[in-house]
C-alpha cells in the first residue's frame, strides 16, 4: 500500500506498476483501484499504470463533504508528486467525468482521454438514478432484494461481472452514512458540460449496450461536448464493466487507440 497526503491532508492510496508512458485508470463510485486488477497486468508490460482509490472510496481517507473538483484536485497533485508530467486516462463512469474534469484544467499533461460509460448527470450519482427509474415497483422491498433486481440491470453477463468483483477489495463497509452520502453527494454541479466542452484532444469512448445506469445514447452526447474527434465503439456484450465482461475487446481497442494517440516525448 503505497499512500500520499494531499495539501488538505487527505491520505489517498493509490499503487503504480509498469514503466513508459503512464496511464492513470479511476474508478467509479463505491468501486476502487482493485476493480482494475484484471486489466492492469495487460498494460504495464508497456505502461507505467497508475492505479487510485479516489477519496472517500477503498483506502484513501472517507469524508463527510466532497466537492467534485477535490477528486481532480488530489489526482493532479498525486502526479506532481510521482513526477508524472504527461499521461493518459482511462475513467470508468464517475472516473471518466473525473478524467474530463483533469483534461480541461490541465490540457498540457493530458494526451488522451478513454471514458467508459461516461456520464453527463451533475445532479445525482448514476446509481441513484437506476434506483428512481424503478423506484415505484422495488421501494417497498428488502434492501437485499433491491440489490439483486438493480443488479439484473447493470450487466449482460451477470455471471462474468460478479466474478470480476469477487477480485475486488471489499471496502464499502468502512463508510459512515454521512461518508457514503457524501460520495453520493459529490455528483451535484460538477460541471461536467463545461469541462467536456473545453477538450480537444485524442478521446476514445466505450459504452456497454446493456448498463442501465448510463446509456449508449448517452455516452454519444458526452462525445457530442468534445471539440475533437471521438472514436465511439459499443459493448454490445457489456453492461457496467466492459472492462471485465469483454476484457479481450477492451484491451484490444485501448491499446489500439493509444498506440495511434501517443506521441513519444523526444
Amino acid at each position: 500500500m503505497d499512500l500520499f497526503t494531499t495539501n488538505d491532508g487527505t491520505v489517498i492510496n493509490y499503487r503504480t506498476t509498469g514503466e513508459g508512458e503512464a496511464i492513470v485508470m479511476l474508478h467509479t463510485a463505491f468501486d476502487n483501484l482493485t476493480i482494475f486488477n484484471d486489466i492492469e497486468s495487460e498494460f504495464n508490460d508497456k505502461y507505467q499504470v497508475v492505479l487510485v482509490d479516489l477519496r472517500g472510496h477503498g483506502y484513501s481517507d472517507k469524508k463527510d463533504y466532497i466537492h467534485f473538483a477535490e477528486y481532480a484536485e488530489d489526482i493532479k497533485q498525486l502526479l506532481d508528486y510521482l513526477y508524472i508530467d504527461h499521461c493518459s486516462f482511462i475513467g470508468h463512469e464517475m472516473g471518466a467525468s473525473i478524467a474530463a474534469t483533469i483534461a480541461a484544467r490541465n490540457p498540457d499533461m493530458v494526451k488522451s482521454l478513454t471514458l467508459i460509460n461516461p456520464t453527463l448527470l451533475n445532479d445525482m450519482f448514476p446509481g441513484e438514478r437506476l434506483y428512481r427509474k424503478y423506484a415505484e415497483k422495488i421501494r417497498n422491498w428488502d434492501e437485499n432484494d433491491q440489490q439483486k433486481f438493480l443488479d439484473s440491470h447493470l450487466y449482460y453477463s451477470k455471471r462474468k461481472a460478479k466474478k470480476q468483483l469477487k477480485h475486488m477489495s471489499t471496502t464499502n463497509d468502512l463508510l459512515t452514512k454521512k461518508e457514503r452520502n457524501a460520495v453520493k453527494a459529490s455528483f451535484n454541479d460538477n460541471r461536467i458540460t463545461d469541462y467536456l466542452s473545453q477538450l480537444d484532444l485524442p478521446t476514445l469512448i466505450i459504452a456497454g449496450q446493456h448498463g442501465e445506469r448510463t446509456t449508449v445514447v448517452e455516452a454519444k452526447e458526452v462525445g457530442d461536448y468534445i471539440n475533437n474527434e471521438v472514436k465511439f465503439v459499443v459493448f454490445d456484450k457489456s453492461g457496467l464493466y466492459p472492462f471485465s465482461e469483454e476484457k479481450e475487446k477492451f484491451v484490444t481497442s485501448v491499446k489500439h487507440f493509444l498506440e495511434n494517440n501517443l506521441v513519444k516525448e523526444k
